[in-house]
């Protein structure tokens, strides 16, 4: 028996030795990887304790993002071609999230317990996130679909897709802002050749809590690109959503509202760089949220306290370059809300930051973020402003505003209503705030 099995350890080490060349040969080990990654330490040295912040990544940083982000995200994306054959290709790609609100802390599981030390805390109900204060974070799936390109002899160039994915999304990168967001689970054909530009049509929903119930809106997104002289460019994007209750839904008097949103943006290259100037409406389920990001899309829009009636914004955003190692980040963004309560007063936000960057060397610059803020919402007293004035010492990959990764040294000052009211009301107005951040994309 023991000679037996030598024998066949020994007559199977060849094939085992050819069956892994095979796998390191094939195209599995060319993954397409992809992503995007932030992560820093930081302080306020006029009142002590943690920095404090003013944005998020869901809302947005309206006096700018630079020195104003205090937690650690990261989205790591798989991705290959798995087929091509006569000019048609078919591709699989993937995308998960991890997010922790807090930087103070070493242990931040992925979605998991973090009650080490057997910390008693009252009795409460322990979930993942609840067992430690200070850890964890959420890891999600964002982005899971298929794309296939010339699979439709009728359409030839346009590509089909289906499943989960960040569907065309449009963002001011110095405010983390996403103007146009409807992203999640859907399906479409886009980059269809129309005329002298090109057709996308999609079907997307958009599922929200109700208490207990999943309220579903279903969601058609048609939009339509083209040039203009001059290298100009014009795209349309009109979104129509549609309420899906079920009839127990109906009969519990859940709300029942359709809704639209629509986009015109136009892009021009200036100064070795862009601009970009948008108009935007939305009414209904899809008046924003918060008129913050414009995503919407939630049939029982008027139950929601900071979902609006209606919503209308103007934005200008791009970068140039100023000549002489100098780059110029820039941003105006002014919209106006109606509130579901005609009693209410309207909201509204005016938003202006400029961030500057000087290039000493292909690896060093130095950026300088100024930014302000007005905001007023119908449940406000008044209006909120807030102002900053950060400044970082940065080491990139590259000169240029676009250059990642960065390892940066900033320091940072806010002022302002909102700065007054912080930490509850003890403020951190005029406070010294600096830190250490990174921040890559590949």
């Amino acid at each position: 028996m023991m000679q037996n099995k030598k024998r066949f350890t020994a007559n199977k080490l060849p094939l085992a030795a050819a069956i892994t060349a095979a796998v390191l040969a094939t195209p599995a080990v060319a993954v397409d990887f992809h992503g995007y990654a932030r992560a820093g330490v930081s302080t306020n040295i006029g009142s002590g304790g943690e920095q404090t912040c003013f944005g998020s990544g869901s809302t947005g940083h309206y006096v700018g993002r630079l020195a104003d982000e205090c937690d650690t995200y990261s989205e790591l994306s798989l991705g290959d071609e798995l087929f091509s054959q006569d000019g048609k290709t078919f591709r699989f790609d993937s995308m998960l999230a991890y997010s922790a609100n807090r930087q103070g802390n070493d242990y931040q599981a992925l979605n998991g317990f973090n009650n080490i030390n057997n910390v008693d805390f009252g009795n409460q109900e322990t979930t993942s996130n609840s067992s430690d204060p200070y850890g964890g974070g959420d890891i999600a799936l964002r982005q899971l679909y298929v794309s296939a390109n010339n699979v439709i002899e009728s359409l030839p160039g346009a590509t089909l897709w289906a499943g989960k994915r960040f569907y065309k999304r449009k963002d001011i990168h110095q405010l983390d802002l996403f103007y146009v967001s409807n992203a999640g689970y859907g399906a479409g054909i886009e980059n269809i050749t129309a005329g002298s530009g090109q057709l996308s049509l999609a079907y997307t929903n958009s599922d929200t809590s109700d208490g207990d119930n999943f309220v579903q809106n279903n969601k058609v997104d048609v939009r339509y690109s083209f040039p203009l002289a001059g290298g100009n460019n014009l795209e349309l994007i009109g979104i129509y959503a549609m309420a899906d209750l079920t009839d127990a839904q109906k009969d519990a008097g859940i709300n029942d509202e359709n809704g639209y949103f629509f986009t015109a943006e136009f892009s021009s290259g200036v100064m070795g760089g862009f601009n970009k100037f948008a108009v935007q409406y939305g009414a209904d389920s899809m008046g924003f949220a918060l008129a913050e990001n414009a995503s919407g899309g939630r049939v029982d829009n008027g139950n929601v306290a900071g979902y609006f009636e209606s919503s209308w914004r103007v934005l200008n955003h791009g970068v140039i370059k100023l000549g002489k190692g100098w780059d110029l980040g820039h941003s105006v963004v002014y919209e106006q809300a109606e509130s579901h309560d005609p009693a209410a007063k309207d909201g509204e936000r005016l938003s202006i930051v400029a961030r500057p960057i000087y290039n000493w060397s292909p690896v060093m610059s130095t950026a300088i973020e100024v930014g302000y803020s007005d905001t007023d919402r119908p449940w406000f007293t008044e209006s909120q402003d807030l102002g900053k004035f950060a400044i970082a010492q940065q080491w990139q990959a590259g000169p240029g505003y676009w250059a990642r990764p960065v390892i940066r040294a900033y320091a940072a000052t806010f002022f302002g209503d909102e700065a007054e009211a912080a930490r509850g009301g003890e403020g951190v107005d005029g406070d010294i705030q600096i830190g250490a951040q990174i921040e890559a994309w590949w």
